[in-house]
């Protein structure tokens, strides 16, 4: 029994590069306004490129107490080697982040009430390094050596990540901006890449190796059999997080995506024939009130994909050799969605945005000389 157990600490130096590109958008560089159609402040051609008063010029803004992030990471694995040439290991897995980046539209209110500060700056991003992660997981892999041929790894991963940095999530209105720029603990959820059960399988197996593969094979049989090459790659594993979004644009901003519905109750899976959501389960905010539906509290649909390939090398003379290959992706040419409409006011809300790609061929023929 092999016992490793390991500690570090990270830092995220490459922030500086997206704020140095958003902060060159900015005045004196250039000229960023984000402006808010309205009957009293109309946006027409005319103006489009004139500061309106209820605007500021610029579009984002650092804390001036910006500090870099950092991730401490920590595991502990027990490896042991079983019969069969199988080896199994299993692992814990933890990470904390500290410091990670948030991003809010100060002096925003909540649909139907009044504005608390109409003098106050607004319709700008604002980002800060307040936010806080933590990811686990428990793995479990079981691996057999090559052996006669045949070599696989199978690994099982139970996870759960939470943050309130990386705000968003995915499908239509993943905006990283908070709700409430007055309640950022309201954005406390699961993490945008949060994958509670995964699966992987990969396995590989070489024709004519061992006896019981047709080692001793001989003739034409055995130049035809022997030494294709044989991969396949599976992959299954629950869905990733989903936000409900109620579209409409922050009051005072030209923002739209960062609010949240009201839920009723019911439940959001106990969908209609036809749909993955039920709509019965989200409503309007309440005027003067922002939504209560918490970000990333929908989980989309489950993942699944299955590759394989095919190959053999050929000799064609003593210095020149002929590589075939055939690739496939989604060979058995499974239907999955990688996440579903959760725009509430929207008429395709838990339908499909889209399907991950069909099964797809590919044929690869390289002479080596």
């Amino acid at each position: 029994m092999v016992i490793r157990a390991g500690y570090g600490i990270y830092y995220n130096s490459s922030v500086y590069t997206t704020i140095a590109a958003q902060m060159a958008q900015q005045a004196p560089l250039s000229k960023s306004l984000s402006v808010q159609n309205s009957l009293t402040d109309p946006f027409t051609l005319a103006n489009g490129f004139s500061a309106s008063p209820a605007t500021v010029a610029n579009t984002f803004a650092v804390d001036p107490n910006f500090r870099v992030g950092y991730a401490q990471n920590w595991q502990l694995s027990i490896q042991r080697d079983l019969p069969g040439a199988l080896v199994m290991m299993a692992n814990y897995l933890g990470t904390k982040g500290t410091r990670g980046t948030q991003q809010f539209l100060p002096n925003t209110y909540p649909l139907g009430a009044a504005n608390p500060c109409p003098a106050c700056p607004a319709g700008f991003a604002y980002l800060t390094s307040n936010g806080n992660s933590t990811r686990e997981a428990g793995q479990i892999q079981l691996r057999r050596r090559l052996q006669s041929g045949f070599t696989a790894t199978l690994q099982y991963t139970y996870s759960k990540s939470i943050d309130d940095a990386a705000l968003g999530g995915w499908g239509p209105g993943t905006s990283v901006i908070a709700q409430n720029w007055l309640d950022l603990r309201a954005e406390r959820g699961l993490s945008s890449f949060d994958q509670r059960h995964l699966m992987n399988l990969q396995a590989q197996y070489t024709t004519g190796m061992g006896v019981g593969g047709g080692m001793l094979m001989g003739g034409w049989k055995g130049r035809l059999l022997k030494e294709w090459t044989v991969t396949s790659q599976l992959t299954a594993g629950s869905g990733f997080p989903l936000t409900p979004v109620y579209l409409a644009a922050v009051k005072g901003t030209g923002v739209t995506g960062s609010i949240r519905p009201d839920t009723t109750g019911a439940s959001p899976y106990d969908a209609p024939a036809g749909y993955f959501l039920n709509s019965a389960a989200y409503a309007a905010p309440a005027p003067g009130n922002w939504g209560a539906a918490g970000r990333n509290s929908i989980i989309g649909p489950a993942q699944f994909s299955l590759n394989a390939s095919l190959g053999r090398t050929f000799r064609i003379k003593d210095r020149v050799m002929l590589d075939l290959r055939i690739d496939s992706a989604n060979i058995i040419n499974h239907v999955t969605f990688p996440r579903w409409n959760t725009t509430v006011t929207s008429a395709q809300f838990g339908l499909p945005n889209t399907a991950n790609p069909m099964r797809s061929l590919q044929t690869t023929l390289r002479a080596r000389f």
